[in-house]
């Protein structure tokens, strides 16, 4: 064979592999994606700290509720509580049985049930009392899940009307 001959395998060459693809800079897609993605991250950020901060009434209701020694203190602790969601002048409305019946409705069902007749006596007698020896262990646990599970906003829409001069005083 000679080797001017184009069939000879001295002729052939090795592949050539072109350069592997950089990943700088990024193509048009992942900047979209990143874009994306932050401002995603940056709404739900957003969103939690609205949240955290509407719940800070709750936060401090619980605190103080650590310290109430007595029905009537833990009563108006949910009161109080209840005026960052209701109106004042229904709730002014709430006394003797209609009080603890509400704050019953406010919670889901399953935790209705907590609301025992002790609790209920005691939420409805407590602003007619002076302090008691009875034990509140039940009605701190009302009124800690109470706090914890009422809605943020009203359930009636003639009650999302008020002021926020009437819910701040």
């Amino acid at each position: 064979m000679k080797a001017s001959d184009p069939t000879s395998l001295d002729r052939l060459n090795d592949i050539v592999v072109p350069a592997p693809v950089p990943w700088w800079p990024l193509a048009s897609g992942w900047y979209v994606l990143i874009a994306g993605l932050l401002a995603t991250c940056g709404w739900l950020a957003w969103k939690n700290w609205r949240n955290w901060k509407a719940n800070a009434y709750r936060r401090e209701a619980i605190r103080e509720l650590e310290s109430a020694n007595t029905a009537g203190a833990i009563s108006e602790l949910l009161r109080r509580t209840a005026l960052a969601t209701t109106s004042r002048s229904k709730l002014a409305a709430m006394t003797g049985d209609r009080w603890p019946d509400w704050l019953s409705q406010q919670i889901p069902n399953e935790s209705a049930a907590s609301l025992s007749l002790t609790v209920h006596e005691q939420l409805a007698t407590a602003a007619y009392r002076d302090t008691q020896t009875e034990s509140l262990d039940e009605l701190r646990a009302f009124a800690a899940t109470w706090i914890t599970q009422h809605p943020s906003t009203s359930p009636n829409p003639a009650d999302s009307n008020t002021t926020s001069e009437e819910r701040s005083c």
